[in-house]
């Protein structure tokens, strides 16, 4: 008994809701016929007025009226009774002050912040009152069901009510409580009380959830679509059991998100999409910790492959064909649906299929690389759209060089595409493009600065041919090529941008610098730990695989190692800041050759401060000589440039005389 009133009285709520939709329909179309009556007197109105009749003639005729009235009575009525006044004369009108900023803040806390207030408290004195009447049993399982069901569609009623009345905010805060409280009852039915059995519950949610989003459409109600959505999101939750049932749920909130997709594409409604694409992965993630098995891999894949078709759609439809301008929301969303259907698949996929992620990213690449080519022969004047999409495939690419390349390599992926970037941000004047390749530069740099140098070297390697110094003169190399690109283009650029690629320039100088240092250093030291392990391993009197005895020698051998590797790294900054200089001169570029002097400088300081205090007599002669002779070069090769400058002058003054 209990069953079949509590399954009346759904049939009677789903029935209220299915009347309040289909009466509006029935207005939409009487309102047709009301607005070519219009059209009818508009003309009768307009002919009046060119035969030159009086003001008191210029209304429309009583037999034509007559006549609309007796063809169309009801419609004829509401015409003549929306029909505007004679306008009163400017005396008798009386003056208002306009106060737009106090007006505007009063009637939004009066008609909306009040009103949601309001509604919210009526909420909870709802759910306090009902609480305290089923502690005391007041009322019975069955009567509280009913009563929430009664509430539900009384105040759907009232929404329908006040949206007929052109009440639209009250209405729709009326509807809005109504299928809260539906929702609720329906899942108080089956959940708490045991009144229905499940599958009937869920029939009727899921009648409830479309008729819901039917209801925003025809009332033009963003929050009651909003609350549609969520809605459909609880009910999953709702009808959570103890057996996984993951093939339906994936099966409806695919539904759920197509509905919301079409939705999408016939109203630009803020925030529904967005919730239902956030509170689907949400709902896929509390079942991915609960029930996730191998098994059902095939399954979880092919639902987080049909969301993201759904939402690439969706910006396909909506603001590739449609042409509907995309706003910040839309762009925050193609990057979260991209971003967590990556990181889903990729969780799915890692542990059995790891050698196929970079093809994975690779795929993402190629989606966003289409779908940018689209929106630039479609709607290229859209171009916050065309760069997020770039920046999407971009993204993923770097994405694609750590998982598919070796460690030492990716700091030089991410360079190398730096600088296409911003050769292609050049070229096309594009400055988000030339920030986006700034950024991978400096990402670059980091990871070779912070994760690269510090274990560069822990054995015996060849100097500049390893795993360390080609990538690194690479980052380095890029750098350089973006300073030297630039130059074509440095008349278009903007103050900042020149001091950034200037930077870049002497950026790439000192990461040279640095590498060369790091290999010579490290050179020197992997051959002092290798004499170090000979020694603890086989003693000082002991001999070595090769024959040879160790004893004062090994002792020896060390010290001689540490002297020799500061007097080659004088050495070899000195000679690099002889090429820079002469660098410098080739190009001219002053940056580049007081980049020079400036190594010449630490390299005079380290002379001076560390080896005339560390070296003995050869290897510090050595070092002196060196620096020496790499300044007097410089300097004559400054005397050259000056007495060139001097001359160049003069020689084209002659020549232009001659």
């Amino acid at each position: 008994m209990d069953q079949i009133l509590i399954l009346l009285l759904l049939i009677v709520a789903v029935w209220v809701l299915g009347v309040m939709i289909g009466l509006p329909l029935v207005a939409v179309w009487q309102g047709r016929r009301i607005t070519q009556l219009a059209a009818r007197v508009r003309q009768l109105e307009e002919a009046s007025k060119q035969a030159g009749t009086s003001a008191q003639a210029s209304v429309v005729p009583a037999s034509s009226v007559d006549a609309a009235v007796a063809e169309e009575p009801v419609e004829a009525l509401l015409i003549l009774e929306a029909a505007p006044a004679e306008p009163a004369p400017r005396s008798m009108v009386p003056r208002k002050v306009p106060s737009a900023n106090t007006e505007g803040f009063e009637a939004w806390i009066g008609r909306k912040g009040m009103g949601w207030a309001a509604v919210v408290l009526l909420l909870f004195a709802t759910a306090f009152f009902l609480k305290h009447a089923f502690e005391n049993q007041w009322i019975g399982e069955v009567g509280r069901v009913a009563f929430g069901i009664a509430a539900g569609v009384g105040l759907c009623a009232a929404g329908y009510r006040y949206q007929r009345r052109s009440c639209h905010v009250l209405g729709q805060m009326c509807a809005a409580a109504g299928v809260v409280l539906l929702y609720l009852a329906t899942f108080a039915a089956f959940g708490y009380y045991h009144l229905l059995p499940q599958q009937h519950a869920s029939v009727f949610l899921v009648i409830l959830v479309a008729e819901t989003a039917a209801m925003a459409v025809l009332y033009e109600a963003p929050a009651i679509a909003l609350m549609a959505v969520i809605g459909s999101l609880l009910t999953p939750v709702l009808l959570r059991t103890e057996h996984d049932q993951y093939q339906a749920l994936f099966l409806y909130l695919a539904l759920v998100n197509a509905g919301v997709v079409g939705l999408g594409v016939l109203r630009a409604w803020p925030a529904v999409a967005t919730v239902a694409l956030l509170g689907t992965h949400g709902l896929f993630w509390a079942w991915y910790n609960e029930h996730y098995h191998p098994e059902k891999l095939a399954a979880a894949v092919g639902f987080q492959v049909t969301l993201f078709v759904l939402f690439l759609l969706y910006a396909l439809v909506t603001h590739v064909l449609g042409r509907r301008r995309a706003n910040v929301e839309d762009l925050l969303r193609m990057a979260l649906s991209a971003a967590l259907f990556f990181a889903a698949v990729y969780t799915l996929l890692d542990p059995q299929y790891h050698v196929w992620m970079g093809s994975l990213t690779l795929g993402m690449v190629i989606v966003y690389t289409a779908l940018a080519w689209l929106i630039f022969h479609g709607r290229p004047e859209d171009q916050r759209q065309l760069l997020a999409v770039v920046g999407l495939a971009l993204g993923f690419i770097a994405v694609a060089i750590p998982l598919q390349a070796s460690a030492n390599w990716i700091a030089l992926g991410w360079a190398v595409e730096g600088l296409v970037l911003c050769w292609f941000g050049l070229r096309i004047c594009a400055a988000a493009l030339r920030g986006l390749a700034g950024a991978l530069l400096i990402l670059a740099v980091g990871r070779l600065l912070v994760v690269d140098t510090p274990a560069a070297h822990l054995d015996l390697f060849v100097p500049l041919v390893n795993r360390y110094a080609l990538p690194a003169l690479g980052v380095a190399a890029c750098l350089l090529a973006v300073a030297a690109t630039a130059t074509r283009f440095r008349d278009g650029l903007v103050t900042l941008e020149r001091l950034a690629l200037g930077a870049a320039g002497l950026g790439g100088i000192a990461l040279v610098w640095l590498v060369l240092s790091v290999e010579t250093y490290d050179y020197f030291q992997a051959q002092i730990r290798h004499e170090s392990e000979l020694t603890a391993r086989y003693g000082p009197t002991a001999v070595t695989v090769a024959g040879q005895p160790l004893g004062v020698e090994a002792s020896e051998k060390i010290p001689r190692l540490e002297r020799r590797s500061q007097a080659v790294l004088s050495f070899v900054w000195a000679a690099y800041a002889a090429v820079v200089l002469a660098a410098g001169f080739a190009l001219r570029r002053a940056p580049v050759r007081w980049a020079a002097l400036a190594l010449f400088a630490l390299t005079l300081g380290k002379v001076l401060l560390v080896d005339m205090a560390e070296l003995p007599g050869f290897y510090r002669v050595a070092t002196l000589l060196a620096l020496a002779v790499m300044m007097a070069i410089g300097a004559w090769a400054y005397q050259r440039w000056l007495v060139t400058r001097k001359t160049t002058p003069m020689e084209e003054s002659i020549h232009v005389a001659a």
